[in-house]
């Protein structure tokens, strides 16, 4: 069986553990074909009344880059199998994307994630962002701003975990679908479609998105997606089999995966 993972974090996002050799030696013993290195650029993101209520380490870029291309030069000469490409995952942010255009144009990335984690100011990682707020008015927000990341100015590959908003929602019925919101969503399935990008599958914790959410896209003609673990140590490929069952019995056939450059190759859903 062929294997890709798109979306995987090293020791250089805040939330990461593993150094970048490390994650290359742990997809060749899973036999991987494909591993790119997204880990996270959070323009916006702030200490305090900027995002977070936790401290959060911003990547270094250069360090960033130095780690995986003395990785890259390791594998290559033991004559690893993976090919092993250099992404970044941008947590998109309105008032930021000048400066995503500029950052991002300073680094040969090969594949580039376009996340949305704030929703009214917080990440919604933390019980903040849904103080004294109803679901339906977090949800939408959320939606919104994914709505207006797939406009982003910067160049984006692939549109990140449709539903992290629900991953720590503190809502008795924490559940989002699609009868919730069908505008919002046919918006965001066919506006990736449109713009030729590609949605992905993330098995961090649950399946984002949804399997209802896979088969609208899927009916809308959508056929490019993209594997994420989301991994921050030690989980490349989680849940990769029962995953591809599912994408097999939706219609999905291949995953895209991104080479830089505008190159993108297809790797079968076995």
């Amino acid at each position: 069986m062929m294997r890709a993972d798109s979306h995987v974090h090293s020791r250089n996002s805040s939330d990461g553990r593993d150094r970048i050799a490390d994650i290359v030696r742990e997809a060749e013993e899973k036999g991987l074909c494909y591993l790119a290195i997204t880990d996270h650029l959070d323009l916006e993101l702030k200490y305090g009344g900027g995002h977070t209520p936790v401290r959060w380490r911003h990547i270094d870029l250069d360090a960033y880059y130095a780690e995986w291309s003395e990785a890259k030069r390791e594998a290559e000469a033991r004559g690893s199998k993976v090919d092993l490409r250099l992404g970044i995952e941008a947590g998109y942010g309105e008032n930021v994307c000048d400066r995503y255009l500029d950052t991002l144009s300073r680094y040969p990335f090969d594949v580039v994630i376009n996340s949305v984690h704030f929703v009214g100011g917080w990440d919604v990682y933390f019980p903040n962002a849904f103080l004294f707020k109803r679901k339906r008015t977090v949800y939408g927000e959320y939606l919104d701003n994914i709505l207006k990341s797939l406009d982003a100015p910067y160049h984006y590959d692939i549109v990140a975990h449709i539903g992290y908003v629900t991953r720590n929602a503190p809502y008795i019925d924490k559940s989002l679908v699609f009868a919730d919101f069908p505008d919002k969503f046919e918006r965001i399935l066919k506006g990736i479609i449109d713009r030729g990008k590609c949605l992905e599958v993330n098995t961090h914790t649950t399946l984002f998105p949804s399997v209802e959410l896979l088969e609208k896209y899927y009916s809308y003609g959508g056929r490019r997606i993209s594997f994420g673990s989301d991994s921050h140590h030690a989980e490349l490929c989680k849940d990769y089999e029962q995953t591809a069952r599912l994408l097999k019995d939706i219609g999905f056939t291949e995953f895209t995966v991104f080479e830089g450059g505008g190159k993108e190759r297809k790797i079968p859903i076995e």
